[in-house]
């Protein structure tokens, strides 16, 4: 009788666990950090001052700015892929959207130029026609 409590105590902890990391939902190559290796504006080269990173998990978008030592700027919001390659980023409330990031807007509709578990490519277009490019590799 003990043993089996025990075997199913391990059990459930393992069905818990393993539902934590995917919040009860499949997201695919979203699911994790992305760092943001570059940013592309109208065919010139942003530099980048200090690391973005973009975060999906379930439908929660967060993208943060570390600054030289443990400083730290982030902002949610929400995200969505359409069936025809976009990906579309809403920050509900513009009070709490801190980030100054190039392209990087209250409303947000990408393009996914190249996908794939360890790269990605998005391209936005900006009001003024230019485009912006963001080249995001996947941490461990």
């Amino acid at each position: 009788m003990k043993r089996t409590i025990q075997i199913f105590l391990v059990a459930a902890m393992v069905l818990m666990l393993g539902a934590c990391t995917r919040n009860h939902g499949d997201i695919g190559i979203w699911f994790g950090t992305w760092r943001v290796e570059q940013i592309t504006v109208g065919g010139m080269p942003d530099p980048v001052d200090g690391d973005y990173f973009f975060q999906f998990q379930s439908k929660v978008f967060r993208v943060s700015r570390v600054y030289g030592h443990e400083q730290l700027v982030e902002s949610y919001g929400t995200w969505e892929e359409s069936e025809d390659g976009r990906l579309t980023v809403t920050f509900p409330d513009n009070s709490v959207f801190y980030i100054e990031m190039p392209g990087l807007e209250v409303r947000n509709e990408f393009v996914v130029q190249k996908s794939s578990g360890r790269q990605l490519v998005l391209t936005k277009v900006l009001a003024d026609g230019s485009s912006c490019i963001y080249l995001l590799k996947k941490q461990p």
